[in-house]
């Protein structure tokens, strides 16, 4: 009995023993497992695309007659339209492409000028504009110019007159991915269509049309 006591005492002793030696080993680390994120996939800017937009424009003309005299006639209104273009990626970040538009603006305005009653509007105008930009993976960043097209009416109660002004357009914008197909962008133009000659019934006017338009817009990508 008392040699079953003293082995079981000394193997108590000797697994006490056993665990402290344990404990002042080294341990060895353990490290926590790691996960790589998945990376997100880059947007794929090249392509032709296509979608509409809808905006202000600011109407500055300048007019100047024989009788009417100088005189301005400013009016803003709602514009919107269509456009479409095609995206080449030079490199992984720089960007350039071609764009035409077609757009519809409610600028008409009725002014009084040496006593002559006068009606302008340019209902409809159109661009066919370069475009260079540097994308941001999923957000473009881009300036565009090119050569803009518009109608030109005058009329008063002795007539009226209309042309079809050519000028140039330059502008910037900022583009983002809302998907991988779709793409929203604010848009800043200023036009100029140069000066242009009107008869009015035997009233001369010359007259020269600037517009300023700030817009936003929804592009589809195939």
């Amino acid at each position: 009995m008392k040699r079953l006591v003293t082995g079981c005492l000394m193997f108590g002793a000797c697994l006490g023993v056993g665990q402290a030696v344990a404990a002042d080993l080294p341990q060895p680390e353990v490290s926590a497992p790691v996960y790589d994120p998945v990376p997100q996939e880059r947007f794929y800017w090249t392509g032709f695309y296509f979608g509409g937009n809808i905006g202000a424009t600011y109407a500055d003309r300048a007019a100047n007659g024989p009788v009417t005299g100088a005189f301005k006639s400013q009016r803003t209104g709602v514009s919107g339209g269509f456009q479409a273009g095609y995206n080449h990626m030079m490199s992984p970040n720089f960007l350039i492409g071609l764009e035409a538009d077609l757009g519809f603006a409610d600028i008409a305005k009725r002014s009084t000028a040496g006593g002559v009653a006068l009606r302008t509007s340019s209902d409809w105008n159109s661009s066919l504009r370069a475009r260079a930009g540097w994308a941001f993976d999923r957000y473009l960043v881009y300036g565009t110019a090119g050569l803009a097209v518009a109608d030109v009416d005058w009329t008063s109660a002795g007539g009226s007159d209309s042309t079809t002004a050519i000028g140039y357009t330059v502008g910037a914008g900022v583009e983002g991915a809302v998907s991988d197909r779709v793409t929203a962008r604010v848009e800043y133009l200023y036009t100029d269509y140069g000066s242009e000659n009107f008869n009015l019934g035997g009233t001369a006017l010359k007259s020269d049309l600037d517009t300023h338009t700030a817009r936003v817009g929804l592009n589809y990508k195939f």
